[in-house]
């Protein structure tokens, strides 16, 4: 008996952490990890637009590398680039930086400025929020 209450709590555990949906606003294992898919931002958001179940298969918790016209950059914490897919739209790509690297891309990333990052995607919540991001 003892025994089945183990191996059924080591499922629910399992479970659970399956169920997660955030993901840590630092994870430094983005410096070592290659992007499942490169893309511009514009095409990562017309995916999660088209179809949001299919696009979190594809690229929720794995990293991505991106590239897009920075459209604002946000020093306040946590530290961001947007990338809007039109002027004026209300929502687009939001790029939440690893906090050790926030300064040096911030430095570079005036609004209009072309920019690749690689993040860890996290999905549609207003914005594609992406985490962890630095360049590549």
């Amino acid at each position: 008996m003892t025994r089945i209450l183990a191996l059924a709590a080591c499922a629910s555990l399992g479970v659970a952490a399956g169920c997660v949906d955030r993901l840590p606003d630092q994870d430094r294992r983005i410096l070592q990890a290659g992007p499942v898919a490169k893309m511009s931002t514009g095409d990562l958001w017309n995916e999660y637009q088209s179809d949001r179940r299919a696009a979190d298969r594809k690229y929720w918790g794995k990293p991505v590398e991106i590239s897009g016209r920075v459209s604002s950059a946000v020093t306040e914490a946590p530290p961001r680039l947007m990338f809007l897919p039109e002027p004026g739209a209300a929502a687009g790509v939001e790029a939440r930086l690893l906090d050790d690297r926030a300064q040096s891309i911030l430095a570079e990333a005036a609004a209009g400025t072309r920019v690749t990052l690689r993040c860890f995607c996290e999905g549609l919540q207003k914005n594609v929020i992406l985490k962890s991001c630095i360049k590549p």
